[in-house]
């Protein structure tokens, strides 16, 4: 079908076979599911270097932040991905790869804009890195700075948002005032120490409002993107209706040194192109099956030295699947793939610990039944196979219908970024 999912690649490493812990399990075709066997260490690691290509990384992150300061982050990421996990599960997903919020219950329990969540690709949650930044530290609790060096030019800005919470002061110095929190980009202006301050977006918030406040930052975010040098940081106000200025912290915004679970982040929603997401796989592609590297379609890929090891095997399972495959019509199949065991720890990949891909196998023999799933020109083509079986093969058993799943890992700069991939489970079976 010309479509390269995580099963294929996954499929192709498994050489050899031990009892051993196990990265994937499938079906023996008696209605159970049985590890398939280990991999040597250079398997795992061009296993796990293809997942990360396809991911669009290059190498395993390697978070560097003080976890405290993303506790919130991670809080908020993590509810985000429970509640897309519960519409995979129910299959309502299909083969749209985009982000959606599967009710407005949803949205308000998350505090979420759906405008901007609807067809997104990619969320990011970024840490606030302003006390690294020499102009931003002095500013204590007023200042954010967010690295965008890590959101390559090919992710289009959906939205973006600053999330800060805000507790009840006490007494009544605020109570029923309303006040106006502001945030500015820093820009540059002549001389590298002048700075001034351009205005992003405004909320109106009264003074004894308790929880998350959300400021718009997304055409700021659009422009760090494309420009990262341009990205200074932010700075917050907080104002009566007289123009008086508070500090936020008085005001009740709570600030780096408040609870692990309110620290400021920002949100980003990002849409990524079909065509990027092509290549990515176009590229594993080339090089692991590329014919340029020598390599044919009937070798190994990944190892060498594994092919002698898994024919003196003699694998039980092997022999069951080879035996039991002729006597079953094409359908999906139990594969389950354990990230962890090729080395996705939890210091990278939040969530989850691994998935069931299936796949498909079987026979798409005359007469192709109604459960079998074929296509008209499957069914012409069995025709003809019996006509003149030499000449013209059986139809194959391949996949018709595809469902995404949803990863949470930390990026280089620990911001924790949540992203579906299109193409990764086989939702249906048929012949073609």
């Amino acid at each position: 079908m010309g479509v390269i999912t995580l099963a294929t690649v996954v499929l192709v490493s498994f050489a050899c076979q031990a009892s051993a812990t196990s990265s994937f399990y499938t079906d023996n075709y008696r209605g159970q599911s049985i590890p398939m066997g280990t991999m040597e260490h250079q398997q795992k690691k061009n296993v796990q270097q293809d997942l990360l290509e396809l991911m669009g990384l290059y190498s395993k992150p390697k978070p560097r932040a003080n976890r405290r300061h993303i506790q919130s982050a991670k809080n908020f990421m993590r509810d985000l991905y429970d509640s897309l996990k519960d519409m995979d599960d129910q299959g309502q997903a299909a083969e749209d790869t985009h982000i959606h919020i599967s009710s407005r219950i949803n949205a308000s329990a998350l505090g979420l804009d759906p405008g901007k969540v609807e067809g997104s690709d990619v969320i990011v949650s970024f840490v606030n890195y302003a006390r690294k930044v020499p102009h931003l530290r002095h500013k204590r609790d007023r200042t954010f700075y967010f690295d965008f060096s890590e959101v390559s030019v090919t992710e289009q800005v959906m939205g973006a948002e600053l999330r800060i919470y805000k507790e009840v002061t006490p007494g009544l110095r605020f109570r029923g005032q309303s006040f106006k929190i502001q945030l500015y980009a820093f820009k540059q202006r002549g001389n590298s120490r002048d700075k001034v301050l351009r205005l992003e977006s405004s909320l109106e918030v009264k003074g004894d409002t308790k929880g998350w406040l959300l400021l718009d930052a997304t055409k700021i975010a659009s422009e760090w993107t494309l420009f990262p040098y341009r990205n200074m940081g932010l700075y917050l106000k907080v104002l009566d209706s007289k123009g008086k200025e508070y500090h936020p912290r008085d005001f009740g915004i709570v600030g780096r040194k408040g609870p692990a679970d309110k620290q400021s982040f920002l949100v980003g929603y990002m849409a990524v192109s079909p065509q990027v997401l092509e290549r990515r796989a176009r590229s594993v592609r080339a090089r692991r099956w590329g014919v340029p590297d020598g390599i044919s379609y009937s070798d190994n890929p990944y190892t060498e030295y594994s092919r002698h090891r898994r024919s003196a095997a003699g694998s039980a399972w092997g022999s069951s699947y080879e035996n039991l495959r002729s006597h079953k019509n094409c359908q999906k199949h139990n594969l389950y793939i354990n990230f962890r065991d090729i080395g996705f720890d939890h210091k990278f990949l939040i969530a989850p610990d691994g998935y069931k891909a299936f796949y498909c196998a079987g026979d798409c023999s005359f007469p192709l039944g109604i459960h079998m799933n074929a296509t008209n020109h499957a069914i012409v083509q069995t025709l003809v196979h019996l006509i003149n079986p030499d000449d013209v093969p059986n139809p194959c058993c391949a996949p018709t219908k595809f469902g995404p799943i949803t990863l949470l890992y930390y990026d280089d700069n620990t911001s924790v970024v949540l992203q579906r991939f299109r193409n990764m489970i086989v939702r249906a079976c048929g012949c073609h």
